[in-house]
């Protein structure tokens, strides 16, 4: 009996704790209505991460080229190997939280045998372009207290929930850049 009361008791504060009871916009003002502080959120987060259209990117490639001395980048634009990905699976790092499609890297892993052919053809449709972007990069934002007690919005760290194949996309891209970096980019 002691132990269920212990274990409640402990829930309840970390529920409280936890929970964003009120929060103070820039003029300083504190609310606790839920809508006015999801408001509070996203005007902050519409300030600090900007909003564009979504537009295509293009990389001249032969710009960079003559712009630095003579590297072969053309590796960067052949197709994912299976092997490739393979690798990425394996160095995921274990006991990652899930993001909106509700998988976490653990889960990747164990089910790799029975899932890696759609990933590869995930993949390989995200080399040629034919896969839609906005419904594949989409995330969560927690807010993670800096301090006891936080009250405004500078008090709480944000943290980025991926998607885990954006978070695999992203990493099969970075494996590939990581090869010539130092090369394109001078370490001053």
């Amino acid at each position: 009996m002691q132990a269920q009361i212990f274990f409640h008791a402990n829930a309840t504060i970390r529920h409280r704790k936890n929970l964003i009871t009120s929060l103070e916009d820039s003029s300083g003002v504190s609310h606790t209505d839920h809508h006015a502080k999801a408001s509070i959120l996203l005007e902050a987060y519409k300030d600090r991460l900007g909003q564009t259209e979504y537009g295509a990117m293009l990389l001249d490639l032969e710009t960079l080229l003559s712009q630095s001395p003579p590297v072969d980048l053309s590796f960067l634009e052949e197709p994912f190997t299976n092997e490739e990905i393979d690798q990425v699976i394996a160095s995921l790092p274990t006991d990652k939280s899930p993001g909106p499609d509700s998988f976490n890297t653990d889960f990747i892993k164990k089910c790799w045998p029975i899932i890696k052919q759609d990933f590869y053809a995930l993949c390989h449709a995200f080399h040629g372009g034919r896969i839609c972007l906005q419904s594949l990069n989409g995330s969560y934002i927690t807010l993670i207290p800096k301090i006891d007690g936080p009250s405004k919005l500078n008090d709480y760290r944000p943290i980025s929930l991926l998607n885990i194949s954006m978070k695999i996309i992203t990493k099969l891209l970075a494996n590939r850049l990581q090869r010539v970096i130092q090369q394109l980019i001078h370490k001053n």
